[in-house]
């Protein structure tokens, strides 16, 4: 488990990326971290992308991918799975009637579901499952429109009991 990390309390959830209320990073987290970098995977963990960030802090998406690399070293993350299932745990809780419409996913959702939240990319998906890389995409944002999600932190915060194997298994090794 990372230092200085404490689990999120039950709130609603913003669905909007820029009105989102998710946890912020607690200050034991950011103390290793440049202002920048601080900004940078705060804005991550609120489910904006990089070329918004770029474009909103006027920096070339490179230098923003930078920063976003030397920060997620400092806080010994090594995937962005791992970014986003911190993020969900840190942001508060999505409502019941969403996780409730999980189960209704068709089964190649169902599975392409799950794998992300085992902390594989969508790369990964379909080598495993032998699909091209566009049809795993495809199905990614079809489920998450189904579900009405918006950014890859709150897939996470579908199964926060995912979140937290994936960030205990990470310190395990």
């Amino acid at each position: 488990m990372l230092p200085g990390y404490t689990p999120h309390s039950h709130t609603a959830y913003p669905h909007a990326p820029e009105n989102n209320a998710s946890g912020t990073l607690p200050p034991s987290l950011t103390a290793c971290l440049t202002p920048r970098e601080a900004q940078i995977i705060q804005a991550l963990m609120n489910g904006m992308d990089l070329s918004a960030i770029a474009w909103k802090l006027s920096r070339n998406i490179r230098t923003v991918s930078s920063h976003k690399q030397r920060a997620m070293y400092k806080l010994r993350l090594n995937t962005n799975a791992e970014l986003y299932a911190l993020a969900a745990l840190l942001g508060p809780h999505l409502p019941a009637t969403v996780i409730a419409r999980r189960r209704l996913l068709p089964p190649r959702e169902q599975q392409v579901l799950n794998a992300i939240l085992r902390g594989h990319s969508v790369t990964d998906i379909a080598q495993q499952q032998g699909r091209s890389v566009k049809t795993i995409s495809y199905q990614k944002c079809q489920l998450m429109q189904k579900l009405g999600l918006t950014n890859e932190v709150e897939l996470f915060a579908l199964a926060p009991e995912r979140a937290q194997a994936l960030l205990t298994s990470k310190t395990a090794q």
